[in-house]
Formats: structure tokens, sequence, C-alpha cells
């Protein structure tokens, strides 16, 4: 292959890469203030589904303590504490087969914010790049609150505030630490699971994680969010 061609390519495949990154720091940089309007999981829902998402934005003052607590015990124990990967989760996962607990919410919000769900090597590897960004731009707060806005909470709704509405018939604010708890183990699987009417395995998960949720509040590790 001639050399010009391959300079060529290798020049604009790294104008490519840089141009990339600028502007996902710019769309992290604004969203640090500004609530995102669309993501691209929501935007392939939208798409697929052909009628608007279900989505009603709350800041975290107004989400709850016990959802915030319920989601931390479920979904990432040590979010205060890790800076975007929880490598002892990692391990763990491993040793069992790669399960979704490895994910950290900070990974989450970088997939459903700016990436795609189909799991491929390149796709964690933008993945990690994108957390890590966004645990340098944003504070865990802000994070949190992005992620409780916009993770899939059913078929067509994204966010606890729409889900608690809907199946519950009051604020996501208001809920209990039970209704919370059964939000929260729904997460992984929002399509499939409904919170009133959870598997007797799923609630036995959700007191499980009441447990850990007033652990957390005990031990202080939700500090960075309560």
């Amino acid at each position: 292959m001639n050399k010009s061609i391959i300079y060529t390519f290798i020049k604009w495949s790294v104008r490519f890469v840089l141009f990339f990154f600028s502007l996902i720091f710019i769309i992290l940089l604004l969203t640090k203030w500004i609530n995102p309007p669309i993501t691209t999981v929501i935007l392939s829902e939208s798409i697929s589904l052909d009628q608007k998402v279900n989505q009603e934005w709350r800041t975290i003052d107004k989400i709850g303590k016990n959802v915030i607590l319920t989601v931390l015990a479920s979904e990432d124990s040590n979010f205060c504490t890790h800076n975007g990967f929880d490598f002892n989760e990692i391990f763990r996962a491993k040793e069992k087969g790669f399960s979704r607990g490895a994910s950290t919410i900070s990974q989450q919000v970088s997939k459903n914010l700016i990436l795609w769900r189909e799991r491929s090597w390149f796709r964690k590897g933008l993945e990690a790049l994108i957390t890590i960004m966004i645990e340098a731009l944003w504070s865990k707060k802000r994070i949190l609150e992005i992620y409780l806005n916009i993770a899939e909470t059913g078929n067509g709704y994204f966010g606890i505030q729409a889900i608690s509405n809907s199946l519950f018939k009051k604020n996501s604010y208001d809920l209990t630490l039970k209704e919370a708890s059964y939000i929260a183990v729904t997460l992984p699987n929002p399509k499939k699971r409904n919170a009133k009417k959870l598997s007797i395995n799923l609630k036995k998960r959700a007191e499980s994680v009441r447990n850990g949720a007033n652990t957390l509040r005990l031990d202080g590790r939700a500090s960075c969010v309560i």
C-alpha cells in the first residue's frame, strides 16, 4: 500500500478520534449543569416503540432517600468510594462469568447517556474512557441524579419518578423503603420485571436490598449523596 495513503488514513483516523472525544467532552461538560434532553437509549426506545417515552425529571433532593439508598444497595453499594470502577466487584463478577453486577452506576450512565446497549469489547472500551471523563467532570450527586432520571425502569419508562407515578401513584420522594426496594430490584431487567408483580425470589432480593440500604445509612457509605 502506498505510504501516502497510509499516512492519510492515519491522519484522518486521529482527527476523527480527537473530534469524537472533543464532542463527548463538550456534551459531558454541558450536562454537568444542563439536564440532557435525550439519551441514545431513550432515542432508540422512542424509535422502536414508535411513541413518546415516559420520563419525569427530578433533582436528587426531590427523588427521596429511600430510592437513593435502595438503588445504591442494589446496583452499586461502593458508589461513594470508587472512582468509576469497582474492582472488587469486577473480580467477583469474573469468577461468576462477568455478570451485570460488575458495572457501576457511573459506567451505566456512560452507556445509557451516550453509547448503545449491545455488548462488545469496543463499546466497553469507550464506556471505560467516558466513565473516567464523567467521574472527573461531575460530582457524585450529579452522576446519581442523571442515572436515576435516565435509567430504564419499565417498557417505555425512564427514571424513577415516571415508574413511581405509574405503579404506585405517588412521587418517588414519598415511596416507602419497601416500595423503593421493589423498584430497585427491577432495574437489571425492567422490561420483564414489574415492581407490583415480583416473584418470590425477587421479593427476597428486595428484602436483602432493604437490609443493605439500612447498612449504607448507618455506616455512612452513602454520605456523598445524602
